[in-house]
């Protein structure tokens, strides 16, 4: 893995980097949330625009990240409209998505766009292999992206000059190792600056299984991996990466946008303690 540095914020030195997100409703709600992550130890900031109310009045929405970008500076700031099918909050057609990433993208106000690696994907068949935890799907598939919907959405960020994290999430289960790592790689192969995966495990052998991926794409792939097992049961995946090779991890300032998420400051004691 070659570290990643974005502005003054190094991803992959071996210190996991601290994600607060954004989960207001409204702008009173966002900008309220931006003033508290201001004061706590956080390094990257996410706005999570599927909860604002208002995210496809294009107006209202550049406004707001405008003003969080004022507001959040020292912070990276990061953003994602988490579709409805990888634990977001509304719905959005796969055209209107492209077209708010593309917004945010051409904006100059962000420094991190998350797009989804399968966002209007395809499906092919595949081997069948049961989880760690010895569940088999009764109809696996493989998923496959959609190239001709996200080359050029990587391209725009690029040029617009914001870094792509890749990504990829289960809020049902851990699919196998090699589906694990098969994805990281595919991220890496298409230009994600970062390749993130969260996972849902259903044993403590799933939380392994996480772990040893992570490892492993750290130590293969080039771009940093951010990875995470979601639930109480996956905790130690959001503190071990420093260990692991995950080079960022997402904590709260109040309401979790993911299950499992630990208030930032008490991660930021754990971090500081391993």
């Amino acid at each position: 893995m070659k570290p990643l540095t974005v502005k003054n914020k190094t991803f992959g030195d071996k210190t996991p980097k601290i994600c607060i997100p954004i989960t207001g409703r409204n702008e009173k709600e966002i900008l309220d949330a931006a003033e508290k992550i201001s004061a706590l130890p956080a390094d990257v900031a996410e706005w999570r625009a599927d909860y604002y109310e208002s995210v496809t009045d294009r107006d209202a929405f550049l406004r707001v990240l405008n003003t969080l970008k004022e507001r959040l500076s020292g912070l990276l700031l990061l953003f994602t409209f988490r579709t409805k099918k990888e634990g977001g909050v509304r719905p959005l057609s796969d055209e209107d998505y492209l077209s708010l990433c593309r917004a945010a993208a051409k904006s100059g106000l962000i420094d991190l766009l998350d797009l989804e690696l399968f966002n209007g994907a395809e499906t092919a068949d595949g081997a069948g292999k049961a989880s760690d935890c010895g569940r088999k799907d009764p109809d696996p598939v493989t998923m496959v992206p959609n190239r001709s919907l996200l080359d050029p959405l990587i391209s725009l960020a690029h040029t617009s000059g914001c870094r792509v994290i890749l990504s990829s999430h289960d809020f049902q289960k851990t699919p196998p190792k090699d589906e694990l790592y098969r994805r990281l790689v595919l991220m890496e192969s298409m230009g994600a600056d970062l390749a993130k995966l969260a996972v849902m495990p259903e044993c403590e052998q799933d939380v392994l299984t996480l772990l040893s991926v992570t490892r492993k794409a750290s130590d293969t792939i080039s771009c940093p991996v951010i990875t995470m097992s979601m639930g109480r049961l996956g905790t130690i995946s959001r503190v071990s990466g420093s260990l692991t090779g995950s080079c960022l991890t997402f904590g709260t300032a109040g309401e979790e946008s993911a299950p499992g998420q630990l208030p930032a400051e008490v991660l930021k004691h754990i971090l500081e303690t391993l």
